[in-house]
């Protein structure tokens, strides 16, 4: 490609001169520009190789302003036209660094010469500045310190490496002499004077273990001291290369202590130790290599004859006791003169890959292998080879370990079967089956003659045999938990060998070689095995080590069986409950289902108390509350020693708990009765239960329960159940109870024919109702408002008697509206209760006792006839009652005639 050139010239005719010897010599001028600013425009669209430039320049800028902004701002060369040689213009110019300075005039010969050395030097400044830049981003990207100073040991660079080492920064140490910075010794007392040396006489200085002092203390390192020099060979200054060796140090002292322990440590080991030197096989590798060889795992396989070959370049410096024992050798010249005799086929190739690791650089190698003694034997040994530090690349020394692994080799493929065997533990749950697997197993890692497993027993005081074999009388292996060496051997949860004192020795068993192992649970000991041979000293340390997990193993098999079974267990008291909590709200909603088709008060609380009994109440029973007697009374129930039938407690007496929950209105549930203070209407009880009904915001009833034999404690869930039943037996006697509205007939203008008084009770003799009739119908056309119960159908009386207004209820079992069961007294008593609270005065006529006897028997009936006598009394009302006297006896009939007025009939 041509140079590209720009001419700065403010004289035209110049200009144009200079463009055509440029031109002439074969150049491309790319641009001409009259001022700087034109000037500096140019360089930006044209990029030009290289600038002639006049200094002297017509507007704001002159040729070296000019040239100042196009090196800061394009890097472009500069060559100055002038005709001025002045010392002033000069020294103005050399400031800027040009790369050529013409004087005027010129001829094409000296500008050819001088725009050729402009370009080749402004190459070579190119080349300077990216071998500097690249200098510099190795400084700083090397792991070692690295510092440079001036002639006079000033520092002028500090890469990141020896800023952190020193805890200076570069730009805090730049000015700062050397050793200010960077001061190493030797040992206390030195003079560092490694850097005056390199200074005066140009000497490379290496220093080694040198103690270099910090602001944060004092680090051992390693260091090189260079001089620098410029191209003509001059001392400019120095580099200092260092590096923390603090490790290495460590490392060097682990060594040496290693090497004064090497001696004793190598003969009495029991490790076999071999040391060998390798240096011939290096060589011989090296040679390969040379020779072309890059894949030498095949060419070893290739060439085994290679390797019976490296194995002879061995040499055999030195084995330990422990070496000769393990080839049966009586002395190390045996084994010195006789490596090829203990390598085995799987020892060759073993040490084939052994070659292969070597020749590809590595220190270390290790594998397992077959050996050979002397005497022919075979051995499964661990081999161990590295190299030693300082020997890398000599191989002068190798050093072998072998370990003895054939009885571990013996037990790894005896716990191959264990651990197989675990898998069978692991699923199944018949711990018979897991122990005959734990017996199979202990037989084959380390044999027994007489085995048992010990297990707690669930309160904690003895250890019995689970699982016996090889032992017939197990009827002396009970043992007391914490008892002899069992006790300790669990209480120290650590596995024991015994040889004289034996932990169990059932007669007949003899000399005894006996283990003990523990098995734990999450840090608990659960029980142990027990394991014995008929030979003294038959058992090792090393049979513990292989047992241990097999107990480990096993506990987790007790474990999962324990687990299992609680698991077990839980999923039948849950399923129990479940099936309890099903039933419990089957009666529920029975109980509902039976309310809803029930209207009858007294069979509607008989099903609520046999529902209590079917939730699991020992003891149940329903008190009614008597408002006008202002009392809480027994009515009925089920179960153990109930309260007797009309057996009551005044709602003033708020000491009961009966009488507090209907007061209160609120449940009363007691876990424990000996922690709170109040009574029982009935026998006391551990803990009970009152739940009170409530009918239209009063309390109408209260259902009480308790479990009065089996003292079992009323739990919330009880509560909630017969909270539950309360509230279905509010519902029902509210959607079942007849009220009734105090009415009068239409007034007539009479007087009076059967002035009764109010407050009291009346008795007619006549069969049938003809006179009550009449003295109730006389009392309702007067103003006063009636109330009839039959056993004559409502609207037949009605049509008869021209009641309009004056209720009447039938007394029949016929499920038809106004029709009250003649069972159903407690019904009835609420019904004529209401009525007359609501009217000043009332009468009351009931037609049809003889019925209500022979429904209800009479003892109930003069019950209800009390009742009534007593509400008409606190009521201000009348009770007129026809009855046929020759259908009771003389006594009962005495007992009615005793508490009402007796009317006859005529």
């Amino acid at each position: 490609m041509m140079t590209r050139i720009l001419i700065v010239e403010d004289e035209r005719i110049v200009a144009e001169d200079i463009q055509k010897s440029l031109e002439k010599l074969g150049y491309t001028v790319c641009g001409v520009a009259s001022s700087g600013k034109k000037a500096l425009k140019k360089v930006k669209e044209t990029a030009p190789d290289i600038i002639l430039m006049d200094i002297v320049l017509k507007g704001d800028m002159d040729g070296i302003e000019t040239a100042q902004k196009v090196r800061s701002q394009f890097g472009t060369p500069v060559v100055y036209l002038t005709a001025h040689d002045d010392d002033k213009t000069i020294d103005r110019a050399r400031i800027t660094e040009p790369h050529g300075y013409l004087l005027k005039p010129f001829n094409e010969r000296e500008l050819h010469t001088t725009i050729e050395m402009t370009l080749h030097k402004h190459q070579q400044e190119k080349k300077m500045k990216e071998s500097l830049q690249w200098l510099a981003t190795t400084l700083i990207s090397i792991e070692h310190g690295v510092i440079t100073t001036d002639t006079g040991g000033v520092i002028t660079f500090m890469n990141p490496v020896a800023e952190a080492v020193t805890g200076w920064s570069s730009e805090q140490a730049v000015q700062h002499a050397l050793h200010q910075v960077f001061c190493t010794t030797s040992g206390p007392g030195e003079q560092d004077t490694g850097l005056t040396q390199v200074l005066q006489r140009g000497t490379v200085i290496r220093k080694a273990n040198q103690v270099l002092t910090t602001n944060q203390g004092t680090i051992p390192v390693n260091e090189i001291i260079t001089p620098l020099k410029d191209e003509k060979g001059n001392i400019i200054g120095a580099v200092v290369v260092f590096r923390d060796i603090t490790e290495e140090i460590k490392a060097e002292n682990l060594l040496k202590e290693s090497a004064s322990r090497y001696h004793s440590l190598f003969e009495d080991s029991p490790l076999s130790l071999w040391e060998e030197d390798w240096s011939q096989v290096k060589k011989y590798v090296d040679k390969l290599r040379a020779s072309g060889v890059t894949d030498f795992r095949t060419y070893f396989r290739e060439h085994p004859n290679r390797v019976a070959h490296c194995v002879d370049l061995i040499t055999l410096m030195d084995v330990n006791k422990a070496t000769l024992d393990l080839h049966g050798a009586e002395s190390k010249e045996e084994l010195l003169g006789n490596l090829a005799m203990v390598f085995t086929d799987r020892t060759r190739e073993i040490f084939t890959e052994e070659l292969i690791a070597l020749a590809e650089g590595s220190q270390h190698f290790h594998s397992e292998t077959v050996h050979k003694t002397l005497s022919g034997k075979t051995k499964y040994i661990a081999l161990y080879i590295s190299v030693p530090p300082g020997y890398e690349d000599t191989l002068e020394k190798v050093f072998v370990s072998i370990l003895d692994i054939t009885e571990r080799k013996r037990a790894e493929l005896e716990l191959r079967e264990l651990f197989e065997a675990s898998k069978l533990i692991n699923s199944t749950m018949d711990m018979d089956k897991v122990f005959r697997v734990i017996s199979d197993s202990v037989q084959k890692l380390v044999k027994f003659d007489h085995f048992a497993v010990f297990l707690v027993s669930n309160d904690g005081g003895w250890l019995y045999p689970a699982y016996t074999e090889g032992i017939r009388d197990t009827g002396q292996l009970r043992l007391m938990y914490g008892q002899g060496v069992f006790g300790q051997c669990m209480e120290a949860k650590k596995s024991m060998l015994l040889d004289s004192e034996r932990a169990l020795k059932p007669s007949g068993m003899g000399p005894l070689s006996e283990i003990l192992i523990p098995l734990i649970i999450r840090d608990e000991c659960v029980g142990a095995f027990y394991l014995s041979k008929k030979v003294p000293d038959a058992y090792r340390q090393e049979d513990l080590t292989v047992l241990k997990p097999l107990s480990e193993v096993v506990s987790s098999a007790i474990w999962n069986s324990r687990l299992y079974e609680e698991i077990q267990t839980f999923n039948r008291e849950l399923e129990a409950r479940i099936e309890e909590r099903s039933r419990r709200i089957g009666t529920i909603l029975d109980t509902r289902q039976n309310l809803q088709a029930e209207t009858n008060w007294e069979k509607g609380l008989m099903t609520i108390v046999e529902s209590m009994g079917r939730l699991g109440f020992e003891r149940c029973g329903v008190y009614l509350v008597d408002p006008l007697k202002k009392k809480l009374e027994f009515h009925f129930g089920a179960g153990f020693d109930l309260s007797k039938v009309d057996q009551s407690v005044s709602l003033k007496d708020a000491d009961y708990f009966g009488v507090k929950c209907v007061l209160e209105k609120k449940t009363i549930h007691v876990e424990d009765s000996s922690a709170v203070e109040g009574k029982q209407v009935t026998s006391d009880s551990p803990s009970f239960v009152w739940v009170p009904i409530i009918v239209r915001g009063e309390a109408f009833a209260a259902l009480a329960a308790d479990n009065r034999k089996s003292t079992r404690v009323i739990t919330e869930e009880d509560v909630k159940n017969l909270e539950i039943l309360a509230g279905m037996c509010a519902v029902f006697i509210d959607r079942t109870r007849l009220l009734v509205e105090p009415a009068a007939e239409s007034s007539v203008h009479t007087e009076l024919r059967y002035n009764l008084d109010v407050a009291e009770g009346y008795l007619v003799k006549e069969k049938e109702p003809k006179k009550c009739l009449s003295i109730f119908i006389d009392l309702v056309t007067h103003g006063i408002p009636g109330f009839i119960i039959s056993r004559t159908y409502p609207e037949k009386l009605k049509r008869k008697y021209k009641l309009l207004r004056t209720p009447i209820l039938w007394l029949s079992k016929s499920e038809v509206k106004n029709a009250i069961d003649p069972t159903d007294l407690s019904k009835l008593v609420y019904i004529i209760e209401d009525f007359t609270k609501k009217s000043e005065e009332s009468v009351i006529l009931l037609d049809g006792v003889e019925y209500l006897i022979t429904q209800t028997g009479f003892e109930n009936v003069l019950k209800y006839l009390h009742e009534l006598k007593d509400l008409v009394v606190m009521n201000n009302s009348r009770l007129i009652i026809p009855l046929h006297s020759e259908t009771l006896s003389l006594k009962e009939y005495s007992l009615l005639e005793r508490d009402f007025t007796v009317l006859e009939s005529s």
